[in-house]
């Protein structure tokens, strides 16, 4: 396979003076992973201009533009040619373009819910079409210079007025004494990339509409969000509505995204995939994240915080009950590519289960405050598995983690799928049930003949009822080599239970790891997965 890298984000640019910026230059893989929203946009010349069609809009409707689309050949939308000294704007360049709040749609009609746009430039220089929907009705939305403060940018000739919007965020004012404030809650820009935050929450890891062979030794195809059309809420309403048309070389999509803001975020999405190629990989409710050090690492790096990262860890809930914790890791040389098998699939997300400003010291990421990303199916996605995609990172401004489901049965040439599930961003976790979960991870690798030592701690309400005299005992398998020095203990500190236990394995070959928490042959945790490499 080949070696994959990890894709630069350029809001990741300085976390030192970290700000959040809304948005990411995101992708995974080969210089692809800069893929850019391409698309026609129609050609209005004033913030005010509109045409307006008289046919109702529904979710139908965006599912027969991808059918027609799919039916065609693919053919990269025109766009629209922007001026080189846009494109070349540095990070802090283009981060001092704003959209004016005045200018937003909503921004008069006392809303909970308003709109601010991206200006296209720097990584972002293909548009894409932005239209409005009220009362069935489509209205499209066009792009002037006059929406935009430029910072202290100067250019060397006037910003054209025909360019389009890179993408867009939503604005949620949940009563009227957080007029002025405008906190955003969900973002999208930059191919099938999108991100939400619920309240307290700071951006972090990702969503995308779509995967497309990833980690394929042939690279990864980057499906794009080539228009959108928002509705219109009510005045008290607290959901909003947008739909979403994908297009790329093998497919077509219809996407209705449903937007819950809160404590947890929430995104209702329903989706209908045209295929123009047969044989791909396809990677549904794809998540994309950023891991750098935790308390697994095994090797030093140069850093004053103890652990970097928006989320720490891959859960898997098997719809059986089964419940399985990967810890994340930054593997040292090579990508590591790993499928968690599901008959019926309850739900899977990479979550950020250290929630202790402790553990990352880090006054300007915040990285405590980064959600938990869950994907919970809402109709049947029949048999298939959990893909997670680890590739190597040097530093915390690359998105180096993906997760995303694979249907079992391989798509065909004409092929429509159609799937619903509820995407939500929360600060603990799904609701675990009864069973224990993993807390942390630690290792000491193998030196002067010594074998690496593992040391795992659990904690969960079914924990500290029982006894120390009562059979708790961890059930541990290895995939080669031997487990030794198995250990299970109380920890009276945290009230859970620590299980530690020596590897020893010749080689560097990888091994395989599950351990779990039992009492009297009864499950008492979930199964800790951990893919072991020898460096």
């Amino acid at each position: 396979m080949p070696k994959m890298w990890p894709t630069k984000d350029p809001y990741r640019a300085d976390r030192r003076k970290f700000k959040w910026h809304p948005g990411k230059g995101w992708g995974l893989g080969f210089a692809a992973a800069v893929s850019l929203l391409v698309c026609a946009v129609a050609g209005h010349t004033s913030a005010s201009a509109a045409e307006t069609t008289a046919k109702p809009f529904s979710f139908e409707t965006v599912r027969e533009q991808a059918r027609a689309l799919a039916a065609r050949e693919y053919q990269p939308g025109p766009g629209v040619k922007i001026p080189d000294f846009l494109k070349n704007l540095s990070y802090d360049q283009y981060q001092d373009i704003r959209f004016r709040p005045e200018k937003s749609p909503w921004y008069r009609d006392h809303l909970r819910f308003d709109l601010e746009f991206f200006h296209p430039g720097f990584i972002y220089p293909d548009p894409v079409s932005i239209h409005l929907v009220e009362n069935g009705a489509i209205s499209t939305l066009a792009f002037s210079p006059q929406q935009f403060d430029y910072g202290k940018n100067q250019f060397p000739e006037p910003v054209p007025d025909n360019l389009g919007f890179s993408g867009f965020r939503v604005i949620y004012q949940p009563s009227s004494d957080h007029r002025g404030s405008r906190p955003e809650v969900a973002s999208f820009l930059g191919a099938s990339y999108f991100r939400m935050v619920g309240t307290r929450q700071r951006y972090g890891s990702s969503f995308r509409g779509l995967a497309i062979d990833t980690g394929e030794p042939g690279g990864e195809e980057f499906p794009k969000f080539v228009d959108f059309w928002i509705e219109r809420p009510g005045a008290a309403a607290r959901y909003l509505q947008c739909f979403a048309l994908l297009d790329s070389p093998s497919c077509a999509g219809a996407y209705r995204l449903i937007l819950h803001p809160g404590d947890s975020a929430v995104i209702e999405l329903e989706a209908s995939l045209f295929v123009r190629k047969g044989g791909r990989k396809i990677g549904l409710a794809p998540l994309t994240s950023m891991f750098l050090m935790g308390k697994n690492r095994t090797s030093y790096l140069p850093d004053f915080r103890p652990e970097v990262h928006d989320a720490d860890g891959l859960l898997v809930q098997a719809s059986r009950g089964e419940r399985l914790w990967r810890p994340l890791v930054n593997p040292p040389k090579v990508h590591h590519m790993h499928r968690f098998a599901v008959d019926g699939l309850a739900g899977f997300g990479l979550l950020q289960r250290e929630r202790e400003f402790h553990c990352y010291e880090d006054l300007n990421a915040r990285y405590e405050l980064r959600p938990s990303l869950w994907v919970k199916p809402q109709n049947n996605w029949g048999p298939g598995a959990v893909e997670l995609v680890e590739i190597p990172s040097p530093n915390e401004y690359n998105d180096n983690i993906v997760a995303y489901w694979i249907p079992k049965e391989k798509t065909e040439a004409g092929q429509e799928l159609h799937w619903t599930c509820r995407l939500s961003a929360m600060s603990d976790g799904p609701d675990e049930g009864s069973l224990a979960r993993v807390v942390s991870t630690r290792l000491s690798p193998a030196h002067d003949k010594v074998p690496c030592r593992f040391v795992l701690d659990f904690s969960g309400d079914c924990l500290p009822a029982l006894e120390p005299n009562e059979r708790v005992e961890a059930s541990a398998q290895a995939s080669r080599g031997e487990i030794r020095n198995l250990v299970t203990e109380p920890n009276e500190v945290t009230g859970g239970w620590r299980v530690f236990f020596d590897l020893a394995a010749e080689g560097h070959e990888e091994t395989k790891l599950r351990v779990a928490l039992q009492e009297s042959g009864r499950p008492l945790s979930e199964t800790w997965i951990y893919h072991y490499q020898a460096e």
